[in-house]
This record gives C-alpha cells, sequence and structure tokens, in this order.
C-alpha cells in the first residue's frame, strides 16, 4: 500500500479511482469531472501542498446516512490516510487509524477538531463539546439518564402512590418516537402534542402544545428524515424559563446558522453532515453535567465521567470519524460557513419542491406547510401513491435505481392505509451538488412527461 502511494504521489501511476472513471467515460456512462482542493488544515498539519486534481466516477448517493461527502475531502482524507502529519507538519509513520489515543498527537487532533466545530456552530464558551461514541442513538439513553438525576421534578402515580420523574417530549415523526421510547425506560415521558395517524406530515403551532411545567427538560427532533419534516423556525418562546431544551438535530445541524444559547443540550449523529458514522456530536452546557445522574447509568452516558477525565477522553474515541469531522469543518469554512450553506440548502430543496408544487398533482409532498418542509429531504409520491397510482411510483423508483443506479431513493411507506406503498426520498445534506439535485429535477421532469 505505501509503494502503491507512493507511486501515485510521484506521478508514475494512477489511482484507482481515476482508472476507474476512465474505463466508465470509454463506456458512455459518466463525464470528466475534476476537482482542485488544497486542503489548508488550521493546525498546521502539512497538508497545503495536498493538490489534487483527479477525476472521479461517483455515484448519484441520496442515503439519508451515511450520507454523501465532498470529493475534495475524500481525495483529502485518500492523500493522508497512510502518512498522518502532527501540527509540526512533519509525518508520523503511521496511518490515524493506527494512533494511539493518549497520545501528544491525538491530543492535539481531538483539540483542533472541536475548535473548529466551535467556530463552524459559534458555540459559546459556557458550553462544552463532546464526540460521543455510539452515535445520536445511545444519546436518547443518556439524555435522561443525566438530566433526571438531580432532585426535583417528581410528580406522583394517583393509584399507587409511586413517585416518578417527568420529561417533556415534542412528537414530530419516527425519530422523535425512538427518543421518547429510549426516555420511557427511565420516566414519565409526557408528549407535548400527538398526531393519531402517527405521521407527523404537520404540527400544531407551539402555543398549542401541552408542556408540563414539572418536567426536567423538554426534547425535540429538529427534522425527521423519514417523512421530511424540518422545524424552519421552532416555537423558542413556548419553552418555560429555566427548562432545558434538548435537540436532536442529527438530520440539519450545520446546515444553517442556529444560536446555540438556546439549548440546553444539542446532538447530532455525524454521518449526515460532519463526517461519517460513529461518533455523535454533543453540545452540552456546563451547568447540566454534574455527578448527579441517574442511579446505573452506564459509563459511556455518563456526561460527568468524560467531562473529568483528561482532554475529555475517557475511552478509544472513533479516531477515523474524528478526524474526517475535522476536515469537513474545514472544508465547511471554506465554503462560507453556515449562512452560505444556508442558501445552498435552500436553493437545492427549491429545485425540487418548485417542480412538485408546479406538476399539477403528478408529484405531491407529504409535509406541505413550508414552515415545516425540509431542506434536507424532499419526500414525495406521484399523485395519490395509492392504487393504480402506485405502480407509478414502483415505476420510478426501479427506473431510478436500476437503469441510472441512483443509491437509496426509496423511502419508507408513508399511508395510513393496508398498502404500504413506499414513498420517494431525495436526501440533500452539506455536500451534495448542484449538480446531482439537477439529474434528478431532469430525470422528473423526463417521467412526469411520459406518464402524465
Amino acid at each position: 500500500l505505501a509503494i502503491y502511494a507512493s507511486y501515485v504521489h510521484e506521478g508514475l501511476l494512477r489511482p484507482l479511482s481515476q482508472m476507474a472513471a476512465s474505463l466508465l467515460r470509454q463506456a458512455g456512462r459518466i463525464a470528466p469531472r475534476a476537482f482542485n482542493w488544497a486542503g489548508p488544515s488550521r493546525a498546521a498539519s502539512g497538508a497545503a501542498d495536498a493538490n489534487h486534481k483527479l477525476e472521479v466516477a461517483r455515484a448519484v448517493n441520496l442515503s439519508a446516512g451515511c450520507a454523501a461527502l465532498p470529493v475534495e475531502v475524500l481525495l483529502r482524507a485518500q492523500k493522508e490516510l497512510v502518512e498522518f502529519r502532527g501540527r509540526d507538519g512533519l509525518p508520523r509513520g503511521l496511518s490515524i487509524t493506527e494512533m494511539g489515543y493518549r497520545t501528544a498527537d491525538f491530543y492535539n487532533l481531538m483539540e483542533d477538531a472541536e475548535d473548529l466545530f466551535r467556530e463552524v456552530l459559534t458555540i459559546p464558551d459556557n458550553y462544552e463539546v463532546h464526540f460521543f461514541n455510539g452515535g445520536a442513538s445511545l444519546q436518547f439513553a443518556a439524555v435522561p439518564l443525566n438530566l433526571l438525576g438531580k432532585p426535583g421534578n417528581y410528580a406522583s402515580q394517583k393509584t399507587s402512590g409511586g413517585v416518578y420523574k417527568i420529561a417533556n417530549y415534542v412528537r414530530s415523526g419516527h425519530w422523535s418516537e425512538k427518543a421518547r421510547d429510549e426516555a420511557r425506560m427511565y420516566c414519565h415521558v409526557h408528549e407535548t402534542n400527538n398526531d393519531p395517524t402517527d405521521l407527523y406530515l404537520d404540527l400544531p403551532p407551539g402555543e398549542e402544545w401541552n408542556i408540563d411545567p414539572r418536567g426536567a427538560y423538554i426534547h425535540y427532533t429538529a427534522a425527521d428524515t423519514r417523512q421530511g419534516l424540518e422545524f424552519q423556525d421552532f416555537p423558542y418562546h413556548v419553552i418555560p424559563e429555566g427548562m432545558p431544551l434538548v435537540c436532536d438535530a442529527s438530520a440539519n445541524l450545520g446546515s444553517k446558522p442556529v444560536d446555540v444559547s438556546k439549548y440546553g443540550v444539542l446532538y447530532a449523529a455525524a454521518h449526515k453532515n460532519f463526517s461519517t458514522s460513529g461518533v455523535c456530536y454533543t453540545i452540552i452546557r456546563k451547568d447540566l453535567i454534574s455527578e448527579d445522574v441517574l442511579p446505573g447509568t452506564p459509563t459511556m452516558c455518563n456526561w460527568n465521567r468524560f467531562s473529568t477525565a483528561p482532554g475529555k477522553i475517557w475511552t478509544v474515541p472513533v479516531v477515523f470519524s474524528v478526524w474526517m469531522g475535522k476536515m469537513m469543518c474545514e472544508w465547511m469554512l471554506e465554503q462560507g460557513g453556515l449562512a452560505a450553506l444556508e442558501q445552498l440548502a435552500i436553493q437545492r430543496s427549491n429545485m425540487l419542491y418548485n417542480l412538485i408544487d408546479d406538476s399539477n398533482g403528478f408529484y405531491n409532498t407529504f409535509v406541505t406547510d413550508p414552515k415545516l418542509r425540509s431542506r434536507m429531504q424532499v419526500v414525495f409520491t406521484i399523485k395519490s401513491g395509492e392504487g393504480k397510482d402506485s405502480q407509478l411510483v414502483e415505476k420510478f423508483l426501479h427506473e431510478a435505481e436500476f437503469e441510472h443506479g441512483w443509491l437509496d431513493i426509496k423511502s419508507h411507506p408513508l399511508s395510513v392505509n393496508i398498502e404500504q406503498t413506499p414513498a420517494i426520498r431525495v436526501t440533500m445534506y452539506n455536500p451534495q451538488s448542484i449538480e446531482t439535485v439537477q439529474q434528478v429535477q431532469d430525470f422528473m421532469n423526463d417521467f412526469m412527461k411520459r406518464h402524465q
């Protein structure tokens, strides 16, 4: 591998990705696509000379996770994977995947990754940043285990006379259900709103939410990938004063500016906008981290255990994901930061929403309120999506998957009927290119012309 890498570096051998691209072009499958990225490192990692000009064959990846990553970042990772360089710019003779997690170089990497993440999101100093193992699903349990440990926030059970803790959960779809179910193991979950169909294609205004003032916190999911719902204007004003606001922002953190100071806890699985899988980017207000956790809290869920460990590293982190996240944050800043990425998200999603809204009912989204439509996932069907129309949905998905080779465009059924027809979902996280969305738009127009 080292010999191969050195030959590529010296220009004596073409990278395998370039060979594959050449073969695919000869077969008429792709057009040339060139990338240039210097990949400067803010920690002087010696990557300033990482000038890449490679043609790469890329699939149309519409997956909600693991999601597409920028080719520039992947090419830089390819170059630096075999030979990690420290802050001094000197090679260490090993890969990042071989690095000891108690070494100075790794502590430096963790510090640099946190500094860049703080810069991207403008995180105040009274918040801690953690790169927890386990993704967002582990934090579904960690949130109640840490926030319910302090005295208070009890209610009594009328029939048994027992006491229990209370937490408020805003329901907005599949992932809010997952968070709720995990919390139910440790407390009474008070749902602020409920949809009898369990589809959550619309939500009541915040003023109509039934929030229990005895709750230790209130939790919501910023965007649900299943039906394409995202809070574009969260009603912060309805949150009781002093009640910590907790948010699973896995699907949209990093896609637009956010006022971190409004939250007690913000967490997001990294494999959508920030990195690949295995790590959860978690922002916690310092006063919410304490030794007062629920009895029996596992060490891997104990925020205080990590907070008080040297470098906030209690056990072996997911080194590769943290490293990729560091480079992704550099890439995000180079794109212009969150303000620029938000404009790109609006542009991409509107390319499809405008087509759908102007299709005279041929295409229809499940979520219709602009204040709740997701910019990260456009989820839709064809006509009613049921009966004979379901055959058009299946044909659309078959052509997209097997004739065009698109990945993960089929989504979960969104119907209360017994007949369960898949929905169509186009995922557009930060790295998704306008060119890819244009391909989807062109295919949708062509399919509509053929089947109207």
